[in-house]
């Protein structure tokens, strides 16, 4: 039982910055990074076996993703009162947060390429994954990926921001608007067409990339997000959850459960059911329970949560052109191997600090404040008008 110091404690930590959320997100991007640049590791190399058993399940990382933007976007739209100009600043904050990044990091890539192996319908892909547009009606769930092979998740976060969005119009029915548009593309649509699964490569061609892609189980990881966002932030909720987990051995458990799950391969899969399952389960321990007892989590590890989205967006481009760069300096047998792994890794890092200061903080800075004072035009234009 807490007494009232540690709920008072409990309350300023659920309104500070969420530490544990970060530390998730670094360890996710890392966790997928592993889990491609293992492939440049000959097969019979001892080092390799090591990082199969520790990052075979290493997309799993993507449903940890999932499951925190579906958090986040309860935690930056609970205090939000509903209107034309927060939904414009919302959708156009989300642009600017994802996009800058994801368009430098993926015309270079799409450069780098260019020389490697010319592609003639590389500007129509090109536009297309810019606009977060599925290339494909196959594979599910990734339809064709994207130019930059990770662009794929990005095209399912940017359609969940748009619900979200959208939810928004809806006032203080926003999440009932929300939900029955879950229930509609999530269910509606697949029972119609008799084919609903919650296994997200199982779903069928419903004929459209696009309709494929909303109605794909990978979403209700999204959606358990959301609704640990709504138990988090309803004090009833959020104190039974944090009582159950606060039962001796019950979090430790559960934690070590979802962390076999991924070492093991058990349950393997983006569904809600799979690797969806263990996430939530990783993310709940984490915030309800272990962001309120580790006061302060080690700063490198935060800092990696700062970074995660550039190293998501670089760790591909940095081991593609590494390769390239040494088959063209004549030295093709460095082009792959344990060293090659590290340096992949180090240099991945090293460029997504530098990707981080430069694109993600002081790039997307200018434009936020580009944004407002665009907004504050009309100001000078139309007297007694708000921006």
């Amino acid at each position: 039982m807490f007494n009232g110091m540690a709920q008072e404690q409990g309350r300023v930590t659920r309104e500070s910055k969420l530490d544990s959320i970060q530390v998730l997100r670094g360890i996710a991007a890392l966790y997928v990074t592993i889990y491609h640049l293992k492939d440049v590791i000959p097969g019979d190399d001892p080092f390799r076996k090591e990082i199969n058993f520790i990052a075979g399940s290493g997309p799993a990382g993507v449903s940890l993703f999932f499951v925190i933007s579906g958090f986040i976007m309860v935690y930056i739209t609970r205090n939000t009162v509903p209107s034309g100009r927060s939904i414009f600043r919302f959708t156009a904050k989300r642009l600017i947060r994802i996009w800058p990044a994801y368009a430098i990091i993926t015309l270079a890539y799409c450069l780098l390429h260019s020389r490697m192996s010319p592609n003639p319908e590389w500007p129509s892909e090109l536009l297309r994954s810019l606009l977060f547009i599925p290339l494909s009606n196959t594979p599910a769930p990734f339809y064709g990926y994207a130019t930059l092979n990770v662009g794929w998740s990005l095209n399912y976060e940017i359609y969940f921001y748009l619900l979200i969005a959208v939810s928004m119009l809806f006032s203080r029915f926003r999440w009932y608007a929300f939900f029955l548009m879950i229930a509609v593309t999530l269910v509606g649509i697949p029972t119609y067409y008799g084919i609903f699964t919650l296994k997200a490569d199982k779903m069928q061609d419903l004929g459209v990339p696009y309709l494929n892609m909303i109605t794909n189980p990978i979403i209700w990881n999204f959606v358990c997000g959301v609704f640990l966002g709504l138990a988090y932030y309803h004090d009833s909720l959020h104190e039974r959850i944090r009582a159950f987990l606060s039962i001796k051995m019950v979090a430790p458990t559960v934690l070590c459960l979802a962390i076999w799950q991924f070492l093991s391969g058990f349950l393997g899969g983006f569904g809600p059911l799979e690797w969806g399952l263990g996430s939530t389960i990783v993310f709940t321990a984490f915030v309800f329970h272990y962001q309120e007892r580790i006061q302060k989590f080690p700063s490198w590890l935060v800092r990696l949560g700062d970074m995660s989205f550039s190293i998501y967006l670089l760790h591909v481009p940095v081991v593609v052109g590494l390769g390239f760069l040494f088959r063209k300096m004549g030295f093709p047998v460095y082009s792959e191997g344990t060293a090659m792994f590290l340096l992949s890794l180090a240099l991945t890092l090293i460029g997504s600090h530098l990707s981080y200061e430069y694109i993600e903080v002081k790039l997307t800075s200018y434009l936020s404040r580009w944004l407002r004072e665009s907004k504050k035009l009309p100001v000078k234009e139309h007297a007694g008008s708000k921006a």
